[in-house]
């Protein structure tokens, strides 16, 4: 039977803002201090969310208090139906998450919106809060990909994917890449002529992809579908499946 695997990244794709903003909300001072503002030049994105967190533990922000906060993250628009579709058509379709976010973040908005059960796999950062409250994020893993985060390269996370599923004796006719980001590019110039990636419409993975087809035609073999909300990669799945 023919399979699909889809790709989802996880902020400003499933969710309709990056979760890291999200959680600043939680803040009791509602700002940070002027030297938690913005990172430093030297400093990874990750070093300085920890930072942060570092902070709000010092200020007694609780796991529930951060928990509650995500819950009422908002899905991007339409989301919800792609999901219900995707939950439906489980025989065709094998959906998995690649992020920058982390364990904490993403499986907090999961599980609010019921949305646990839907992906096989969440390939992201490792979180937990230490014995003193305090949350800290780790690196996914190391890589030698000179594009993309230090911690995260996630053609690497697709590639591994594939090469175990094949292992188990899966293999997937096409697969869809639905992202936003910068570093979403990596992956989707990994993808074959089968395959599809979704950018959404007006972000960087968009723009990316659009200089690049000017410049290199031939570098993104993938179809390129922009969507602006769940309802545009809806009808496109539903075509391929024939549903």
């Amino acid at each position: 039977m023919n399979k699909f695997l889809i790709v989802f990244d996880f902020d400003e794709t499933i969710i309709q803002h990056n979760s890291d903003y999200v959680i600043l909300k939680c803040n009791p001072d509602q700002s940070l201090p002027e030297e938690l503002l913005q990172p430093q030049e030297q400093e990874f994105w990750r070093e300085y969310m920890n930072k942060v967190y570092q902070y709000f533990g010092e200020k007694g922000v609780k796991e529930e208090t951060m928990r509650k906060v995500l819950a009422e993250t908002p899905l991007t628009k339409e989301m919800v139906n792609l999901f219900q579709f995707l939950k439906k058509s489980s025989d065709l379709f094998e959906c998995i998450i690649i992020s920058d976010a982390n364990t904490f973040f993403i499986n907090s908005i999961l599980q609010a919106n019921g949305l646990s059960t839907i992906f096989q796999k969440i390939y992201t950062n490792p979180s937990c809060f230490d014995n003193k409250n305090t949350f800290t994020i780790s690196p996914y893993h190391s890589h030698m990909c000179e594009q993309c985060p230090i911690n995260m390269c996630k053609r690497q996370i697709l590639h591994d994917h594939l090469v175990q599923r094949a292992e188990e004796e899966v293999e997937f006719e096409k697969i869809f890449y639905v992202g936003d980001g910068t570093n979403d590019f990596c992956p989707s110039v990994a993808l074959t002529p089968t395959d599809c990636v979704f950018p959404r419409k007006n972000y960087p993975l968009d723009s990316l992809i659009s200089k690049i087809k000017m410049t290199e035609p031939s570098a993104i073999q993938a179809q390129v579908v922009p969507w602006e909300s769940g309802e545009d990669i809806l009808l496109f799945l539903e075509d391929c499946a024939g549903r």
